[in-house]
């Protein structure tokens, strides 16, 4: 899996912007609160685990990804319209445009064409009551939704061909500290045109 679609479904995972909310014959089966927190594993087909943190609060998102032994740190702002890639080990800050069209085209891209979902049935995971949710997109490809029957909330999304799947842990709804969605004052700016194609930088989840 490369950085670009891990970031895009790191993204995705916080937004809920995956393909069976882009389905075609109904309402979504889950809704997320605006302010929340939650960690996140995204495991390849090879086995290798990524882990991250997100924070979101009405529209603004931080992520915090641990890879390769290095941390990436992104930050996007929408009322801004900027997006921040915080390089900590080099106090360093990279600064972009977001365009939020763009984004959801490079999202719809990384999940796939619209499809539909399908209600499996009961099915656990880790302990907690969740309900099972089969997708089927417009090429073929099917992945699997296990939402919490209670909070509602993303437990898990698997792939059927094992090329991925992406574990939320620890969902905790409610107001995040503003601090954590501004780019360290004191850190070097750098200004890009435009989002590279690997968002983010190593660093850390330093202020």
């Amino acid at each position: 899996m490369n950085s670009r679609r891990l970031f895009l479904l790191v993204v995705g995972g916080c937004l809920g912007c995956f393909s069976f909310l882009r389905a075609d014959n109904a309402t979504p089966p889950f809704e997320l609160a605006k302010q929340y927190s939650a960690d996140m594993v995204i495991t390849s087909s090879a086995g290798q685990a990524i882990t991250s943190k997100i924070y979101t609060d009405s529209g603004k998102i931080r992520t915090e990804m641990s890879t390769s032994g290095m941390q990436v740190v992104s930050i996007i702002r929408p009322d801004q319209q900027k997006m921040y890639s915080v390089m900590v080990a080099q106090k360093m800050v990279m600064e972009m445009p977001y365009d939020p069209e763009k984004m959801k085209k490079q999202m719809a891209a990384a999940s796939g064409p619209e499809g539909k979902f399908e209600l499996v049935g009961p099915d656990p995971v880790d302990g907690v009551a969740c309900t099972k949710y089969k997708v089927t997109t417009g090429d073929g490809k099917v992945m699997f939704y296990w939402i919490d029957t209670a909070q509602k909330a993303p437990v898990k999304m698997a792939a059927e061909d094992g090329s991925f799947s992406m574990l939320w842990k620890n969902y905790k709804a409610g107001p995040q500290d503003a601090a954590l969605f501004e780019p360290p004052a004191d850190y070097q700016k750098m200004t890009m045109p435009s989002i590279p194609s690997a968002p983010g930088g190593p660093g850390g989840s330093g202020q």
